[in-house]
This record gives C-alpha cells, structure tokens and sequence, in this order.
C-alpha cells in the first residue's frame, strides 16, 4: 500500500492565508456601512421630528434623542437612526454632540410645496444610497431572483459583504414597497423592482408624472389614517367616494384592510396599519365582528379612533361619549355632509387624541397605572 504523500507545512500555511482572506474579503467586520440600517420610511422619523418639534430648526442630539423616544443621545439605536437618516440625505448630523439640520431632500419629504415634489424626494432619497442606486439600475423593469441567487449577485457584484446581506435585502425591498404607492406603482408584487419608480422617461432622461393603474391611487401624505369598515359594494362607493376624499382633505393617506397586499398573516398586517396610524376612522354600521375586532386591536393600541355610523344603535353605549358621527342617507346631501365632519373630526383628533380614546386606554396613553 502505497504511503500517502505529505503535504509540505508551508503549503498548508499558505492556503489558510489565502481562505482567510477570502472570508475577510466577504466579510463587513471592522468596516463602515456604506448603506442605511433602516429603512426610509423608519429613517424619515428624524426629519419629522424636526419639523414637527422644532419648525424645521437644527436641534441638538439630545432634544431630538428624546423627541424619538431615546433617553440618551449616545444610544446605538437612535445614533443608527440618525446615521440612516444621513445616508437617505435627510439630515446632516451624527454623533451625541452633534446639531442636526434638515437637508434639501429631508425638507422636500416632510415640509413640500406640492404632493409631486415628494414623491420626488423620495426617490432621490433611495437613490441617495449608491448600492440601491446600483441594484436598481441592475434589476430595474424584473423580478428579483430567488434569495439565494439575490444574495450571492449582492455579494458578487455589488460587493456587499456576506454578513450584511440579508439586513441589505430587508432594507432595500421595504424601501422599493414604501416609494411604489408614492409613484402610482402597484404594490401587489414585492419581489420586482419598476423600470423607473419616478416615472422618468428612461430615454430622455426627463421625469414624467406618475399615472397611477385604473383603481389605484398614487399616495400623497406620509401619515396614515387605517379605516375599519365593511366591505360590499355601497360600502365600497362610501369609502371611495366620501371618507377616501374626507380623509385626504384632514392631511392623512386612507388605508382599508382590502389594500394590504404584502403576504403573511392578516391580523399582522392589520396590526401594523393600526400601530402607524396617528388616527383611524371606524364605520360601526352593522356592527360588523371583523371592524369591532379591528377596533379592539386599535384601542390596545391605545390610538384615536373617529366613529361613524348609520345609525346610533350600532355604537357601543359606553362609546357613544367618544367622537361619534350619525350620518342618514335619506338627508340632502348627507355625503357632503358626512365628508365635512369627518375631515374636521380628524383633525380634532390628531390635535386632542385622548379625547378619541375611551377609559382605561386613555390613563394608559398618559403613562399612569
């Protein structure tokens, strides 16, 4: 039997340093990250806060650490936030010491002159990231292959390290379904990416306005208002003709459960619409199990919620104190009617929620036991 033959120590030496770095080429261990954490629609919290908090004045970290629910500026988590929010070209500004200001983009998004200049902004944001910007110019008018062979592409040619590809995944998809209903693209497909999510002319080079499908809406505001209510086909006229309008004109984008095409679970999607909402809107007529169920969900909530109804037996007795509007077909004009004070009911609750939150949810909302 013929003796194996030795491998020289050297040449096993050899081929360890050539695997070691082979792993480190693929690794992201002691690199920056050259693209966000968070997401767009997570990172855009920065921007808001300093519009809504301080008129769209730089603030220190640390107001506007707190503002966002972070007790110390130096927090890992507010301080990725703050670094997202830079990549997209929100903000400028990191660090705990820093003073963060809006940039052009981040100003665009949160304080526009029009609905257009948005949805523009948005896209610049994306494309702010280099990587996305590559990824999308790579894949742009397909579908997005399998994750396995998404991944290995990423990491092949775009030269994403391996141990950050599946948080780039994550970020860059949930990015493209944010900005789609903002360019009047449809949603339904989560696995492609748009020839174009700005609606430019790829052969001009020029930005066209978006044209939305038959039935589709092309999104305008970055608050949501989920609204809790039958289906069927008057129920459907009402929504599109009366509170789709209605809730437009209080400042919010309507958002019903037969829009949510995202896969999994249904009560999650629910759940999520319900915990972005600043305010909802609950039409109680026929007292319909899965809208009363959808209503305890947004009272665990604890988040203002306007009722209607077509009639005052419908609202629980023990609602009836909260905001509630009666509406009654056989008036004149009783749609107008009701698509006034639904817009001026939403209002009122963005500006006073407790008063759209019923006992014990309430005290809990003020954070007493």
């Amino acid at each position: 039997m013929a003796a194996k033959k030795k491998v020289p120590q050297k040449n096993k030496i050899a081929a360890k340093k050539v695997a070691s770095k082979a792993k480190a080429k693929s690794s992201g261990k002691g690199k920056a990250w050259t693209f966000p954490k968070n997401s767009l629609e997570e990172s855009l919290r920065v921007a808001r806060a300093i519009e809504d908090k301080n008129a769209g004045n730089p603030m220190r970290a640390a107001d506007l650490g707190r503002a966002l629910g972070f007790n110390r500026p130096a927090d890992w988590r507010f301080q990725d936030l703050l670094k997202s929010s830079n990549q997209y070209g929100l903000t400028s500004g990191s660090g705990a010491n820093a003073t963060v200001e809006l940039d052009s983009i981040g100003e665009d998004i949160v304080a526009p002159s029009s609905s257009g200049q948005r949805q523009q902004a948005l896209v610049n944001a994306f494309r702010n990231v280099e990587e996305f910007r590559k990824v999308e110019d790579f894949y742009g008018g397909k579908r997005l292959p399998e994750d396995e062979f998404f991944e290995n592409t990423l990491v092949r040619d775009f030269s994403i390290p391996r141990d950050r590809v599946r948080t780039f995944i994550d970020v860059f998809t949930s990015n493209l379904k944010y900005i789609k209903p903002f360019a009047g693209l449809s949603s339904e497909s989560e696995s492609s990416v748009p020839e174009s999510i700005d609606g430019a002319d790829n052969n001009s080079g020029k930005t066209i306005a978006p044209k939305a499908k038959e039935n589709e809406r092309i999104r305008q505001f970055l608050d949501t208002c989920f609204v809790m209510m039958p289906f069927g086909e008057w129920f459907n006229r009402y929504y599109q003709e009366i509170y789709v309008p209605a809730i437009r004109e209080a400042g919010f984008e309507p958002v019903r459960g037969d829009e949510l095409f995202t896969t999994g679970s249904v009560v999650e999607q629910i759940w999520e619409q319900v915990a972005k909402s600043p305010v909802l809107l609950a039409d109680l007529t026929g007292k319909n199990a899965n809208v009363f169920y959808e209503l305890g969900l947004a009272h665990a909530a604890r988040k203002p919620v306007v009722f209607t109804a077509s009639n005052i037996e419908d609202v629980p007795f023990d609602l009836r104190h909260l905001r509630v509007i009666v509406y009654d077909i056989r008036e004149p004009n009783w749609a107008e009617k009701l698509s006034n004070e639904v817009t001026e009911y939403l209002k009122n609750a963005k500006i006073e929620p407790e008063k759209s939150i019923p006992q014990p949810f309430r005290d809990f909302q003020n954070g007493e036991e």
